[in-house]
């Protein structure tokens, strides 16, 4: 059986001391583009803002994977296995859990993330947060998953996403942005 697969092109970065020195675990960090597909009690981080980060386990609790994605919108032609997308972190992630036998279908989703990181000028304007849980929400109704919803939305803050595999739903810390109130 495999322990772990990471989509990407860098290295991990290390997650933090304090969470390492509480877990002999094996852990990963993903970052934006990431699609992870990991083994019970294998934990993974990843900081957000308006990127969105899904969650998704087996029935059993025994298979877990997680993507970070950034675009709601549909990839640009020549971006077709960009994982920054929402749509091919999806059907990468899907992929995976299927390669274990694992019918995402019949999976448990949870939804993080998607705070509204606006940029100057754009009040009125729906925020890229808000787009990408949209996104997330109706993607998931379609293939029929039981979908959860952790810390999603709201205003601009970064979220610290720590989900162990098996363990039930992610922890999420909301951290602030220094100089927004």
């Amino acid at each position: 059986m495999k322990s772990a697969t990471l989509f990407r092109d860098r290295p991990c970065a290390q997650p933090d001391a304090a969470i390492t020195a509480a877990s002999a675990l094996p852990m990963l960090v993903i970052h934006p583009g990431d699609v992870v597909c990991v083994n019970e009690g294998t934990t993974v981080q990843t900081l957000l803002g308006s990127c969105v980060a899904i969650c998704m386990v087996d029935a059993g609790h025994t298979v877990g994977a997680m993507c970070h994605y950034v675009h709601c919108a549909s990839p640009r032609p020549g971006h077709d296995k960009d994982a920054t997308f929402a749509e091919v972190a999806m059907q990468r992630m899907f992929a995976e859990l299927r390669s274990r036998g694992v019918d995402p279908r019949a999976c448990e989703a949870y939804v993080c993330g998607g705070g509204a990181m606006r940029l100057q000028g754009l009040e009125g304007a729906p925020s890229v947060g808000s787009r990408n849980v949209a996104w997330a929400r109706q993607f998931l109704a379609a293939q029929g998953v039981l979908t959860h919803e952790v810390s999603v939305g709201g205003g601009a803050c970064y979220r610290k996403v720590h989900w162990r595999v098996g363990q039930g739903a992610p922890v999420v810390r909301v951290l602030p942005i220094e100089g927004k109130s």
